[in-house]
This record gives C-alpha cells, structure tokens and sequence, in this order.
C-alpha cells in the first residue's frame, strides 16, 4: 500500500499545519480580565465587549454548563482578551458592573412585555381554601 495515497488529504496539508502552529495568534496572547460565575452573566459581557470592537472568548464556559458544580473548583468562567485589548476590556467590564451599559428604558413604540389578564368571573379562592380542597379530594380518593 502506499502511504501517499492512503491520506485522506493532500501531501502538503501535514507541512502547511506544522507552519500554522508557529504562527502567533493575531492579537497575541489572551489574558483573562475577569471571572464570573454566572453563564449568562459570561454571555452577556462576551457581548458587551464584541459590540466595544473587543475580540472576547469564554473559558471554561462549556465545562460550567456541562456540570455546574465544577464552577467554584474552576474559579467561574474566565472571560478572555487579546493582551492588546486588555485596558480597554477593563474599562468595559467595569462598566457593565457599574450597570452604566443597562437599558433602562423601553422605546416609546414598545408593547408591553405580557398583556394583562381580565377574569371573567368574580369568583376565587384563597390559597389557604385550595389547601382545605386538596386535602378534601384527597382524602376521598384514599378511602
């Protein structure tokens, strides 16, 4: 059999993948600018500071959702920069912490988020009665 023709890709891949790991990534190094331990929180700063022009990954987040009780032994989920964004990716969590980044308003065109239910009949039960029913159904079914 010959090896040339047994790969399931061209010869040159096997040089052209040994020139690509020498390569640096193009940012540099990624350096962790905080931790968090809330995935939709990691989520949501990811986005904040892509919409800053921040190129940003999640570390560990996979592994978080996976098993949730891994989150304090990992230390949360690492959010990650380019060394070169680092400053700039600071300022940016520091202010979504400060909650400067919150909408805080609806625009004036926006629905209601759920419309208001109207009952039709007046009739309604206490917690405390609903209770005294379960019981009472309950009692009947078991004897």
């Amino acid at each position: 059999m010959n090896p040339s023709t047994s790969l399931p890709f061209p010869a040159n891949a096997r040089a052209a993948s040994n020139t690509e790991a020498d390569e640096e990534p193009p940012h540099g190094d990624l350096v962790t600018v905080t931790r968090v331990f809330n995935s939709l929180e990691a989520e949501m700063l990811r986005g904040c500071l892509e919409a800053e022009g921040i190129p940003a990954t999640l570390g560990d987040a996979q592994t978080i959702q996976t098993d949730t009780l891994l989150t304090v032994a990992l230390g949360g989920i690492r959010v990650m920069v380019p060394a070169s964004f680092a400053d700039a990716a600071r300022q940016t969590v520091e202010a979504f912490e400060r909650g400067a980044l919150a909408i805080d308003e609806l625009p004036d065109d926006a629905a209601p988020a759920a419309p208001e239910i109207e009952h039709a009949s007046g009739f309604r039960m206490s917690p405390l009665a609903w209770i005294v029913v379960a019981i009472v159904v309950i009692a009947v079914v078991i004897f």
